[in-house]
């Protein structure tokens, strides 16, 4: 009888074994974390909210014309926001991608993360190209959510100065539907 138990119980535990989520194998242990793009946007949103730089936005939604105002009067905070959807930053994301790193031939890096096949994340993809001394030179990324009533995609771009590191310019371009209306595509350009 105990040696029934015994096994009863050695089989469950292969079984339980059997069905745990294998370890991802998209970022081993002590690997880089990914670029700490929440940081950056911090410094650069005080750094533009104290500037105050005038800043060229032209916007396009469907057939209507580009729509092209110059301004100073920007919320930083809410402007940079679609970029720090894209921050990768945190443990618990690790496991959705895969990581792959390129050198440049200047010493710079590329680094892209892509989802895995089966994981649901809301960024599918992210490629960010780092100076030589590892400051961001370009971000680029596919943002996607879904659920019954919304669909939104974005392609979102981010360039910077070569020599400050600071943001040159965005663009933001994408598809947003909800489920009783037609999808709307846009495109926000900025220039500062």
């Amino acid at each position: 009888m105990a040696s029934r138990i015994s096994v009863l119980f050695l089989g469950l535990l292969l079984a339980a074994a059997a069905c745990e989520r294998p370890a991802p194998p998209v970022i081993a242990d002590g690997a880089e974390a990914p670029y700490n793009l929440t940081a950056y946007l911090e410094q650069q949103q005080q750094r533009l909210q104290e500037e105050q730089p005038m800043v060229l936005k032209s916007v396009t939604t469907e057939e209507k014309p580009t729509e092209t105002v110059q301004t100073s009067e920007i919320d930083w905070e809410d402007e940079l926001s679609v970029f720090l959807e894209a921050d990768l930053n945190r443990p618990a994301l690790r496991e959705y991608y895969t990581r792959q790193e390129q050198m440049l031939a200047d010493g710079g890096l590329v680094v892209e993360y892509n989802k895995v096949e089966d994981a649901e994340p809301l960024v599918h993809s992210l490629r960010l190209e780092l100076t030589p001394d590892r400051q961001l030179r370009q971000l680029n990324a596919l943002i996607q959510d879904q659920n019954i009533l919304f669909f939104s995609r974005r392609n979102i771009q981010l360039t910077t100065e070569p020599s400050s590191g600071n943001i040159s310019g965005y663009r933001v371009q994408g598809v947003q539907k909800l489920v009783f209306s037609d999808s709307l595509h846009y495109r926000v350009d900025v220039n500062l």
